[in-house]
């Protein structure tokens, strides 16, 4: 067990630091203090203030660290849990390390630690750092195996970078090369937990707790023009049960495939390509209405898309709709007008009431009586946020007392209206909206975007979508949620500071889509990597086989390893790996091409007295070196290799500066002059 130098304890506690800080974002705010807490410590260590804890202190630690993560995780926080634990053992470990071997394991650790990043955030700025701190890590390596008593901290740092150099190349060519295993972030974190707003229930102001927050739904690219705001209507559930107060979905809805319900288009198809954040739901998005499900995935229960396991990792797949359509004009089967029409007994008689009066008004007409009630909701209702909380006949509550409410309660009321009446309806839920990125071409749809509207049944038209929404807030249609909330205190109350990022105006709203595009176009080339490859490999190498794939991969990788054992070898033949030796080289070579010529059996402090009597322009730097040397040879005394190497560095110098002078008076000196 060797000790290492002060440099090097330095060194793992930056490389420590830069993996970790990453993890900064999820931790529990007790880890993040422990994390904060063993650096500290150890510089006080690494200062002589504090000595090393007593092993008693270290169980104490362990114990505490142990009981704060059974507390904090479970076992279907999965991979969460397991990355917070090797946290917490590097920052106990950082608390110690004094011994190479101690130095070894929290670097080893620290490596895996840095790839763990990758589950957690994939952009591209994240792989940068992550590369960053790699090279971090790689430095502290090197600086373990340098001499204790040296304290350069730059010399790893220019060895770490020769050696990440050499390895460009081979990375370039394992990359090109070598097979695609599955992506490290394709590793299910929570199990237990589903980042996505929309749920498979929907009760009143649901829905309005998403404009909390900012986080990512899913980007779209468009292969043409994209439609219009008000055509951006994003279809990822139907609702089919209501209970008096909540909308949900059947059980067997999860699993039903798509049946009868004909998409009939009337317009010319929308293609475009979906990058999907995990959700861990079984949901999908696509515009209003797909035609077909995309490879891997299928159409479900009405025309719903629909993944067969939960969406535990980033997406991308395409989809082809059609935004004007007739979706099964033919007549509903009993089975599904009793699904569509089905109410509570009881309940919301006020609601029922109306309805009948205005039914009779329509002449038992779905779209007059459709249109009678959004113009009832262009009345003194309002479009907001944080409505007042309903208890009881929830519908008569909104529609006689409040009046008051998010889109959930428009498209709740709406639908159960038509069903009072007879008029199959049920609601959908998705995203509606988006911004649009104009560097890349895409939108981007966040969980504040999420919306509800309803899809009622009428003979020959099929199902007709109907927004009640736009009757009461037509802007939230038309524009976007960041732009018609702006002003609510409840919008992104979760996320504040995203409150001023999305409300910049100017060149930082610029300078923010332009990240975002990099962003997107990194997700992107990433998720289609795998088939790139392939086509890549093929135009190279021709028809795929295992021979030629193992040649194109040894050779390269052959050369590479010979360049670099090339440039080591040579390295070590040419100059030693000391400072001080390859100054002492130096110099010696320096005063031998002058004609000074070392015996070999000379000591090296007497050449130097003997050199400086015939070259008085260099006296006192050669005398000062060899009065440091042999304080350092025979005096044994470590504290002055700082001395000898400046002593080393000037007399470099003096020779520079006086070569010439000396050359002409020993060249004098031959001629007899």
């Amino acid at each position: 067990m060797r000790q290492i130098s002060r440099a090097a304890v330095l060194w793992q506690l930056i490389a420590f630091i830069a993996v970790v800080l990453p993890h900064f974002g999820w931790l529990p705010w007790w880890l993040i203090g422990l994390c904060v807490g063993a650096p500290a410590l150890r510089l006080m260590i690494h200062a002589g203030r504090w000595p090393f804890p007593h092993w008693s202190i270290k169980l104490a630690l362990v114990v505490a660290v142990s009981g704060g993560l059974l507390l904090t995780f479970n076992r279907d926080t999965g991979m969460s849990a397991t990355v917070a634990l090797l946290v917490a053992g590097l920052a106990l470990k950082m608390i110690e390390i004094y011994h190479r071997r101690d130095a070894l394991v929290l670097l080893y650790v620290a490596l895996f630690v840095a790839a763990t990043t990758f589950l957690f955030y994939q952009s591209i700025g994240v792989a940068l750092y992550v590369m960053l701190a790699l090279g971090v890590v790689i430095t502290a390596l090197n600086s373990i195996f340098q001499n204790p008593m040296q304290n350069d901290m730059m010399r790893p740092l220019r060895r770490s970078g020769r050696l990440l150099l050499f390895s460009l190349p081979m990375m370039l060519v394992l990359f090109l090369l070598f097979p695609r295993i599955g992506p490290l972030w394709s590793i299910p974190l929570d199990r237990q937990a589903a980042r996505s707003g929309l749920s498979d229930t929907m009760s009143p102001g649901e829905i309005s707790q998403l404009t909390r927050s900012d986080e990512l739904a899913f980007r779209a690219a468009f292969s043409d023009a994209p439609p219009l705001p008000s055509q951006r209507y994003w279809r990822s559930l139907v609702y089919s049960h209501f209970d008096g107060r909540r909308w949900t979905r059947e059980p067997w809805e999860q699993r039903a495939r798509l049946e009868d319900e004909r998409l009939i288009d009337e317009s010319s198809p929308v293609t475009y390509e979906v990058i999907y954040e995990p959700s861990r739901r079984r949901w999908l998005v696509a515009l209003d209405q797909p035609a077909v499900a995309p490879r891997d995935y299928r159409l479900g229960y009405a025309r719903t898309l629909v993944s067969d396991r939960p969406v535990d990792r980033r997406i991308n797949y395409e989809v082809t709709s059609y935004l004007q359509y007739k979706l099964s004009p033919e007549l509903l089967s009993e089975r599904k007008r009793a699904l569509f029409l089905q109410l509570p007994e009881a309940g919301n008689e006020r609601a029922r009431a109306l309805a009948d009066q205005w039914w009779r008004a329509a002449q038992q007409r779905p779209e007059p009586f459709v249109q009678q009630v959004l113009n009832y909701f262009r009345g003194d209702f309002s479009y907001t946020l944080t409505p007042p909380a309903l208890q009881g006949d929830t519908i008569d509550q909104f529609l006689f007392e409040t009046r008051q409410g998010f889109c959930g309660h428009y498209a709740g009321a709406l639908a159960f209206l038509l069903r009072s009446v007879g008029v199959p309806a049920r609601v959908v839920g998705g995203y509606q909206g988006g911004e649009w990125n104009p560097y890349e071409g895409y939108l981007t749809v966040r969980q504040y975007d999420a919306h509800a509207w309803v899809e009622y049944w009428q003979p020959a038209g099929g199902w007709v979508r109907v927004d009640p929404t736009a009757a009461v807030s037509p802007d939230r249609v038309e524009g976007s949620a960041d732009q018609v909330f702006a002003q609510d205190p409840a919008f992104l109350s979760e996320t504040p500071l995203a409150r001023l990022r999305l409300g910049q105006d100017g060149w930082l709203a610029e300078l923010r889509r332009r990240a975002e595009a990099i962003n997107f176009n990194w997700h992107r080339w990433v998720l289609n990597y795998q088939g790139q490859q392939i086509e890549l490999l093929k135009g190279l190498l021709g028809q795929l086989s295992m021979v030629k794939m193992v040649l194109a991969m040894m050779g390269p990788v052959a050369l590479i390893l010979a360049a670099v054992a090339w440039f080591q070898l040579r390295d070590r033949r040419r100059r030693p790996s000391d400072p001080i030796s390859r100054g002492l080289t130096t110099i010696l070579k320096r005063l031998e091409r002058q004609g000074f010529q070392r015996h070999p059996s000379e000591p090296l402090h007497r050449f130097l007295r003997r050199v400086a009597e015939a070259a008085p322009e260099v006296a006192d730097p050669l005398l000062r070196l060899a009065q440091a040397d042999e304080a350092v040879r025979y005096a044994e005394d470590p504290g002055q290799r700082d001395t000898l190497l400046s002593a080393v560095k000037a007399c470099q110098n003096a020779l520079a500066r006086n070569t010439s002078v000396i050359h002409k008076r020993i060249e004098d000196e031959k001629a007899g002059r």
